[in-house]
């Protein structure tokens, strides 16, 4: 009997990534019901209130052939069933019909099965009727109504339209491992925001009310600290920054971009604890920095300690975002690093990530890296916005970032750092940086697979990490090279086959072959 022979689940403190194999075609398959159980501590399956089990069936919102979902309600997998062998939950920490969020640090399964049309003797997955829902009724031009008051007047609708098509299991449940959902592994806590998943959501969301998207309504909506939307979209990484300006003791910041209002207001909060270098955003017209000047004026206003690296010209960038813990008469005790710039956008609109190192060495050696560029000051430009074409990084500073800082962690592993730049010369030679020099050097030593995520490391493959990785999957065709980039440009059929850049580009050389996919949003 064919049957689903292996399931895993993985996950960080966001989303869970479910897979599942089966040992051949299953006959009169349609796809598969994906459960989330959550589990008390000891691995037996937690209870609500009412005494049932705690499960959660994953949502569904695309049914089957000549049924319609057109105000985008979720439905239950069981009815409308997963038509492949992974999915992603992303309403693990997400609610899909509200704005509350999930808790973490908790422990889930998930469990998987095949269902089909419904036979004799079958046992029925979940009724197929649709539920009724309360929506906002739309006029004929798709805009919603509103009443005397202004408010969207609000009607009871099917949650789908079409025939309901009644499903049975095909086979017993097969569960996954258990996971642990949260944001602490040893002395790393990691979180992410969620601006690029939530895309289909946040299109209803700003739908919602006039029935149109206005050109700055996402923009105001992320840029307000008290909008709620955006605090959903934020995730966990506000919260995480705010814990740790609670501590007592002081902070030191390197930081690129500073234009959220939210995470200005906290500095000004501490500004008698923070030690600030910040450097300079990009020109509009001829004028740089001008999404920085109202932040950097205000720490200034406020007595900061702050020191402007500004380099004002288009070779050079000051592209830190990190934060130091000093304790109260103590060394360095955590640092707070990863890609989220602290803009409303880098917060709110992207998917970005935060991770705070709570392990003394680790922060020193960031600590060390604060202090050699405080000590590397550059001539500030008068006026803040005026052009700088040579303000450039020290040689003795490029020098001290030539060797990597490796750290003991335990148990076998150790975390290496290199600080950027570590090159003698400003330009881009034959001869490889050191870090990367370093990373190439581990990635020819795989032994299974290289899988690896990028920020537009360079044009068509050439001179970058995708090139390498391309390289190394080629002559070596046991092994799995797989990864993102954040744009089409970076692939090496760029520009040879003209395509739109997207937000998110795969690389998959598993099977020998390059491609890439469109996201759902495009850059």
């Amino acid at each position: 009997m064919a049957t689903i022979t292996n399931a895993h689940a993985y996950a960080n403190n966001e989303v869970a990534y479910v897979a599942w194999e089966i040992d051949e075609k299953i006959p009169g398959c349609l796809g598969f019901e994906v459960i989330r159980v959550y589990l008390n501590p000891d691995g037996s399956v937690a209870k609500r209130r009412d005494g049932s089990d705690d499960r959660v069936s994953c949502a569904a919102w695309v049914g089957f052939k000549g049924q319609r979902n057109p105000h985008w309600l979720p439905h239950v997998s069981g009815m409308w069933p997963i038509q492949k062998l992974s999915w992603r939950d992303l309403t693990l920490r997400k609610k899909r019909d509200g704005l509350r969020r999930r808790p973490d640090d908790v422990r889930v399964r998930y469990e998987i099965r095949a269902v089909g049309d419904l036979g004799p003797g079958m046992e029925p997955a979940p009724d197929p009727t649709p539920y009724k829902a309360r929506v906002a009724k739309k006029d004929e031009t798709g805009r919603p109504v509103h009443d005397a008051n202004g408010d969207p007047v609000m009607v009871e609708v099917a949650s789908y339209t079409g025939t309901p098509r009644p499903l049975g299991y095909l086979g017993p449940v097969v569960a996954t491992n258990d996971v642990h959902v949260t944001t602490r592994r040893g002395v790393f806590r990691s979180t992410f925001t969620n601006g690029v998943l939530a895309a289909q959501w946040l299109r209803n969301v700003l739908l919602e009310g006039d029935g149109v998207i206005e050109p700055n309504e996402l923009i105001d909506k992320i840029s307000d600290p008290n909008d709620p939307h955006r605090k959903y979209l934020a995730g966990d990484v506000l919260p995480l920054l705010r814990e740790l300006f609670s501590r007592p003791g002081e902070f030191y910041l390197g930081l690129y971009e500073l234009e959220d209002r939210e995470l200005i207001d906290l500095l000004l909060t501490n500004s008698d604890r923070i030690h600030v270098i910040l450097a300079n955003t990009g020109a509009e017209g001829k004028v740089w920095d001008r999404r920085n000047a109202e932040a950097r004026q205000a720490l200034i206003d406020a007595g900061v300690d702050i020191q402007h690296r500004m380099f004002n010209n288009s070779t050079h960038i000051g592209h830190n975002k990190f934060v130091v813990h000093v304790p109260t008469g103590g060394v360095p005790a955590a640092v707070f690093t990863g890609s989220t710039n602290w803009t409303q956008t880098g917060i709110a609109g992207q998917t970005n990530n935060a991770l705070l190192i709570e392990e003394p060495t680790v922060a020193t050696v960031f600590f060390d890296y604060w202090t050699r560029m405080r000590d590397d000051a550059l001539v500030v430009p008068d006026p803040f916005g005026a052009e700088m074409k040579d303000a450039q990084q020290s040689g003795a500073f490029r020098q001290s970032n030539y060797t990597k800082s490796t750290v003991p962690l335990g148990n076998g592993a150790e975390l290496t750092v290199w600080f950027s730049p570590n090159t003698p010369q400003r330009k881009k030679t034959k001869k490889l940086p050191p870090d990367l020099s370093d990373i190439y050097g581990r990635m020819r030593r795989a032994e299974r697979a290289i899988l690896f995520l990028a920020f537009y490391p360079g044009q068509s493959g050439n001179d970058c990490i995708i090139g390498e990785a391309i390289d190394i999957g080629r002559k070596d065709r046991n092994l799995i090279v797989m990864g993102a980039v954040s744009s089409a440009q970076a692939m090496p059929t760029y520009p040879r086959r003209r395509t739109t850049p997207t937000i998110l580009t795969t690389i998959r050389l598993a099977n020998h072959h390059i491609r890439s996919r469109k996201p759902m949003w495009r850059s």
